[in-house]
């Protein structure tokens, strides 16, 4: 209960996410769904629908591994807990009358601290969930100390919260409200591997800084510098498929961000500068949409799932339109011929020499079956995200020869850094930069590490 009430909500549909794990865990039988993939997470949320809250109050939908859909709890409560939920968040800095939910007890520093190891200790317990390549880099930022956050959220939490309130979306206010709950307390964002093993990446495994829009944590971490790799997706993928025309694309300096704004008649640069909320919105989805494009998603599903998303800014028809700019198209275009390639392949390697097998089957015509699909996108996605990483390493083995700076966020293309040393910044900022800019001339890949000092 406690979960559905205070939990990780899904940022689509703001409902509490009820994956496989957190299941498990309020079953306790995380250990069992860690070792089997034979737990069914089901029978206990039948049984909780039977005896705790009864069909008309709880429900879940439906989840889907092949499209990326997570399982989320559709709950009603009664009103009196709605209520009472509303007044919890608005009493957010109120600590003195704040008890714990499973317990009674008053709120304590030291009972925070408890459960602020609890987290750790379980988001470790998911470590052996990383790929090889990225376990020192999760293990670095789960072992960071608690005073290495205390400073920034203790000066910028209030006006990050006012401009949470602010949010005209309700349902984006409420689910950043919780989550800047939550980081008023934990404090400190813990990290674990992908669930299914088939990424380098990371993910954050509490509520935590990373998920925060990009305004609210820029507001958040005024003090520290944030870092980003400039139109890393693209490209890797220009560089990977050998498409010129993005290549010249990226060599002009041109942000693909405002072009494709552009594209459906509006000012990308005016918004940027005097719009930016409005223009990170758009940025997000159409970047979203890039991520998908490269990954493989079918295009009449990638077209309805971004004019769906463009609808709320007042832009019509927007995934047609965003297929029909030169550089989309063109992109589409080689991506559709690269998966007709890797048919061909029994297996293929990432840039760290990892080996990964094509699964599935060829039909009588030559073309893959549904499983032989699925891996190709697998494999496109898995090989993009890996050179993303290794551009990004060479941050963390300067990280870890000095106590000047600390990488304090890690965001797949980009990080956060707080320079603990401020004489020496400017030196460590060169540093920082030239590293990641020689990884990308050793790929051959037009891009580079950009950061702004907040």
């Amino acid at each position: 209960m406690q979960y559905l009430l205070f939990g990780r909500k899904d940022k689509v549909n703001g409902c509490p996410v009820i994956s496989q794990h957190q299941v498990a865990k309020a079953e306790g039988k995380l250990e069992i769904a860690k070792e089997s993939t034979n737990y069914n997470a089901a029978k206990f949320l039948l049984s909780f629908q039977s005896i705790v809250m009864g069909e008309d109050a709880f429900q879940w939908s439906a989840w889907s591994f092949k499209e990326g859909l997570a399982r989320t709890a559709l709950v009603k409560f009664t009103p009196e807990v709605e209520q009472a939920l509303e007044l919890e968040r608005y009493n957010f800095m109120n600590t003195e009358t704040r008890v714990y939910f499973e317990t009674g007890d008053k709120y304590s520093p030291r009972l925070e601290k408890l459960s602020r190891d609890l987290i750790k200790a379980e988001a470790n317990t998911y470590l052996d969930l990383c790929a090889p390549e990225a376990r020192e880099l999760a293990e670095y930022l789960n072992d960071l100390p608690v005073n290495s956050f205390t400073k920034v959220i203790e000066a910028n939490l209030n006006e990050t919260l006012v401009k949470a309130f602010n949010i005209e979306d309700p349902e984006l206010s409420r689910l950043q409200v919780e989550i800047l709950a939550t980081i008023r307390d934990v404090l400190k964002p813990f990290y674990k591997g992908s669930d299914k093993g088939k990424t380098v990446r990371i993910f954050p495994f509490n509520y935590s800084i990373p998920m925060l829009t990009k305004g609210l944590r820029k507001t958040l971490t005024k003090g520290w510098v944030e870092f980003d790799l400039t139109s890393c997706q693209l490209a890797i993928a220009a560089k990977m498929w050998e498409i010129e025309e993005i290549q010249e694309f990226l060599r002009s300096g041109e942000s693909i961000w405002i072009s494709l704004i552009n594209h459906y008649g509006l000012d990308g640069l005016n918004m940027k500068y005097n719009d930016n909320p409005r223009y990170e919105l758009i940025k997000e989805d159409l970047k979203d949409s890039l991520y998908s494009l490269m990954y493989g998603m079918v295009k009449k599903n990638l077209i309805a799932d971004l004019t769906e998303d463009l609808e709320r800014f007042g832009i019509v028809d927007g995934g047609k339109t965003y297929m029909t700019h030169p550089i989309i198209k063109i992109l589409y275009q080689s991506r559709e011929q690269r998966m007709k390639e890797l048919n061909d392949y029994d297996s293929v390697q990432t840039v760290f020499g990892k080996v990964i097998h094509l699964r599935g089957s060829k039909l009588s015509d030559g073309s893959p079956d549904d499983l032989r699909k699925e891996y190709i996108r697998s494999v496109m996605a898995q090989q993009a995200q890996a050179i993303e990483l290794y551009l990004m390493l060479p941050v963390l083995d300067l990280a870890k020869t000095t106590k000047d700076f600390i990488i304090t966020i890690f965001q797949h293309d980009g990080c956060s850094i707080n320079f603990t040393n401020k004489s020496k910044k400017k030196k460590w900022l060169t540093r920082i930069v030239g590293a990641v800019q020689a990884r990308a001339d050793e790929l051959g890949i037009l891009t580079g590490l950009e950061y702004v000092e907040l």
